[in-house]
């Protein structure tokens, strides 16, 4: 637990060690069906200093159980149009080179499908603050489905809609610490 701890902060804080590089806005939509969690999320990082940065950026996934694992997962620089090597795969997350030019900002697409077998499912948020700063502005949406019903989420949808058979909650957060993880409570009906 304490090497996890460490390779975190390593892979997530790269401006501890004097770069310049801001992860300041995520724009994330959930789908929850009866088996899976998937996740599809785009990823806003900027270069404030004038040279070139590369840096190893750790992502977790949250697996709940033993039995529950991540099926498929990608990630693509859609600034750039290229898929990062990714490196230090595990159940619990993986690891790519971060590469942005100086004076530069880099979209990141990465999306992951995870196979869940209890009442809940989670995304882990809570490792943004290891940016030490706020993120700029946030959006996550939730779909499910007319078979589950959600019972609650650990942090208050500002909106739900009702499209054809879906509900779809949302969330908007600005200069967003976040204090917990997003976990979603849910039944099937």
């Amino acid at each position: 637990m304490k090497n996890l701890l460490i390779i975190t902060l390593v892979m997530f804080c790269p401006s501890a060690f004097g770069q310049q590089i801001s992860f300041f806005k995520e724009d994330i939509t959930f789908t929850l069906s009866r088996d899976h969690f998937t996740v599809d999320g785009f990823y806003w990082f900027a270069n404030f200093s004038e040279k070139r940065t590369e840096s190893f950026i750790y992502y977790p996934f949250g697996i709940g159980s033993e039995k529950e694992q991540v099926d498929t997962f990608e990630v693509h620089n859609i600034t750039h149009n290229f898929y990062p090597k990714i490196i230090n795969r595990s159940k619990n997350g993986f690891s790519f080179l971060l590469k942005i030019a100086g004076r530069d900002t880099v979209v990141y697409h990465i999306k992951y499908i995870q196979t869940i077998t209890g009442d809940s499912a989670r995304y882990i948020l809570t490792s943004t603050n290891l940016w030490n700063r706020p993120l700029d502005h946030a959006e996550f949406k939730l779909i499910i489905g007319k078979y589950i019903e959600l019972l609650n989420s650990s942090y208050e949808p500002d909106k739900i809609y009702d499209i054809e058979s879906n509900k779809i909650y949302f969330w908007k957060k600005d200069n967003f610490i976040p204090a917990y993880d997003m976990t979603f409570h849910f039944k099937h009906k």
